[in-house]
Parts: structure tokens; C-alpha cells; sequence
């Protein structure tokens, strides 16, 4: 931790600490002892072993490192900052809370450690639903090749100029990388585009105010047929999900190549669920037609998420996502039951 209680009850940073004093854990009111030198990051840790569930003994030094980065940048930059701030109303202590003038208080997060799904999104939720913003930077664990399986997507975020993005704190070089307008078609790779910023030379306004527009045209016949042959093979593979769509289909009276041509993704599309979107669109088509059988597509406008494959476990887009999936118009006419 970088901050610690004095006898005074106030709250004192490990850089500026006094050796000769004693401090106390914010969090769980035990005695701390200031470790401060020339190789470690100052800070301070538990006297002896606790059940604190605010701080953990296993901090890194990525971490420790991290959180004074970000607070001198946003310091730097004009903002308010208040390091391991209590939240008392949501019983959580963001790594940094920083505010500028009457825009809403912003939660930073350093992940450098494993978080579950369940966690993260009980900590996000519980910031959106007291009324501050939350803005995720991940550590080295998750700086690598970003695919379909990466945990990192878990943390994938929405912004209207930035598409889906996520944000990598580098800090043996002060970056910042962005990674915005990720995308995914059906037996493709991820892709994306990559912005990145150095904290000691720009401000965090360089970072607010970029833009970037991406252009999401149809693809070609070519590509679709690839589609078609790339699904043929996956089948002959005997891979898994294609299987359960194809037992799915069989189940209903029909197969895969039944399937009408808006099932088959032909945009790039957010990176928000949990299998292929031709299996999703799939399982749409097939709970229309159980649905409302001889009625036209444009008057079906929900869908039970229940009999339908999971949404995504990126718990940052989670909520959100959801509810604007499960109502959609189905006004493409290719199809009439």
C-alpha cells in the first residue's frame, strides 16, 4: 500500500512518511511498517500476517510502480488525485481516484494480478452504480498477443470515439497503449488498431481528445465463400462448437447450411460473445421460428437469452451489452417462415 493512517488519523504517503512514526492500515487498522530504500518503491506493509481483504502482502512492485505513475500523470495533468481512496458507500478502494472540476469522479485500476470474472464485475458494477466512472489499465500478466482467448478481453471497455478498447500500462517506459476498435469476424483473427502515448511527455488530455474512425465495409463474395469453406472444414474437424450448432439445428428439423444469409457475419462486430456469432445468429433464427411461427421476422423483437448461447464473460461490457442484445429487429425479409 501507498498510504497509511497516523495517530492523527490521516492519511500519509509512504514517499513523504516518517520513519520515526507509527502508521496503521486504512483498511484493517493494524500496525504497517514503512518500507522505503533505493531499489524497492516506498511503501508500506502489514507488521504482522492479517486477513485484510483491502490490502494484500502480494503487491507487486509493477503494481506499487504503477499507481504513483498514474497519479503524477493525473496530477500533472490537472486533476485531483487521491491515492487508495475508502469509498465507504461501495466498500471498495480503487488504486487511484481522481476528479477534474465538476466532471464525475474517475476509479483507476492497475490490474496486474488475476481477477475472476464474478469479481470484476461486481467491482465495476458497484463504481457505475454509485455514480463514478471506472477506467481498467492492465499490467505486464496481460500484455500479450491479444486473441479470442486472452483474458484480457474480459476487461474490454466501450467508448463512442474509440470503438471496444483496452488500455496496457507500461512501466519500465511510462507508456500508455491503446488498443482501440477491436473487432472479430467469425474464422478470423482479432483486429485492431494501436495508439500509444508516453506519460512523462504527454498529458492525459492527449489521450481524452484522440480519435480514431475505422471503416467496416461488407466483405467481398470471395471472403464469404471462404466463410462457407473455412465452416466446411471446421466441421470435418469435428470441432465442438460447430458440432453442438449443427445437433442444435438437427434438433429443430433443419442443418447449418439451412441457415438463412444474415446468420452469417459479413461486418466485423464487437468482440462480445462467448462463441462464434454464426452460432449465436444461429440460435436466434431457430427461437424465432419456435417463437412465432408464420409471422414475419420484422414482428419478432425479443429473444430468450435463456435458450440462446452465454454472452461474453468481458464483465466490463457485460451489463450493457445485455440488455441492448436482447432487443433487436429482425427487418431483414431473406427469410418468411
Amino acid at each position: 500500500m501507498l498510504m497509511a493512517m497516523n495517530d492523527c488519523q490521516q492519511l500519509i504517503n509512504a514517499a513523504t512518511a516518517d520513519r520515526q512514526l507509527a502508521y496503521q492500515c486504512p483498511g484493517c487498522s493494524q500496525p504497517v511498517r514503512l518500507k522505503r530504500g533505493s531499489v524497492v518503491v516506498p511503501h508500506f506493509a502489514h507488521v504482522h500476517v492479517t486477513d485484510c481483504h483491502i490490502f494484500s502482502e502480494g503487491e507487486t512492485a509493477e503494481h506499487l510502480c504503477g499507481k504513483q505513475l498514474l497519479a503524477t500523470w493525473f496530477a500533472a495533468s490537472g486533476y485531483t488525485v487521491r491515492l487508495e481512496a475508502e469509498l465507504a458507500d461501495l466498500h471498495q478502494r480503487p488504486d487511484i481516484l481522481v476528479q477534474r472540476a465538476t466532471a464525475p469522479p474517475l476509479a483507476l485500476e492497475f490490474q496486474c494480478s488475476p481477477l475472476s470474472v464474478d469479481r470484476l464485475a461486481a467491482r465495476t458494477h458497484g463504481y457505475w452504480r454509485h455514480g463514478y466512472q471506472v477506467l481498467w489499465l492492465l499490467g505486464q500478466p496481460y500484455q500479450r498477443q491479444l486473441h479470442l482467448n486472452s483474458k484480457a478481453l474480459k476487461f474490454l471497455q466501450y467508448q463512442q470515439q474509440w470503438g471496444p478498447y483496452l488500455l496496457f500500462l507500461h512501466v519500465t517506459t511510462a507508456n500508455v497503449q491503446l488498443l482501440h476498435h477491436i473487432l472479430t469476424l467469425d474464422a478470423e483473427p482479432l483486429s485492431y488498431q494501436s495508439y500509444w502515448l508516453n506519460t512523462t511527455q504527454q498529458s492525459v488530455t492527449n489521450l481524452r481528445r484522440f480519435t480514431a474512425t475505422v471503416d467496416t465495409l461488407p466483405l467481398s463474395t470471395n471472403h464469404l465463400q471462404r466463410y462457407y469453406q473455412q465452416l466446411m472444414f471446421a466441421r470435418l474437424r469435428h470441432q465442438h462448437v460447430f458440432e453442438q450448432l449443427q445437433a442444435y439445428c438437427y434438433h429443430r428439423g433443419g442443418t447449418i447450411a439451412q441457415l438463412p444469409s444474415w446468420t452469417i457475419p459479413t461486418i466485423p462486430q464487437l468482440p462480445i460473445l462467448a462463441v462464434p456469432y454464426l452460432v449465436w445468429y444461429g440460435h436466434v433464427f431457430w427461437c424465432i421460428t419456435a417463437t412465432d411461427r408464420g409471422s414475419h421476422f420484422r414482428t419478432v423483437t425479443r429473444v430468450d437469452l435463456a435458450s440462446t448461447p452465454a454472452i461474453t464473460c468481458a464483465a466490463c461490457v457485460l451489463a450493457r451489452t445485455r440488455s441492448a442484445i436482447t432487443t433487436a429487429d429482425y427487418s431483414n425479409n431473406d427469410y418468411v417462415s
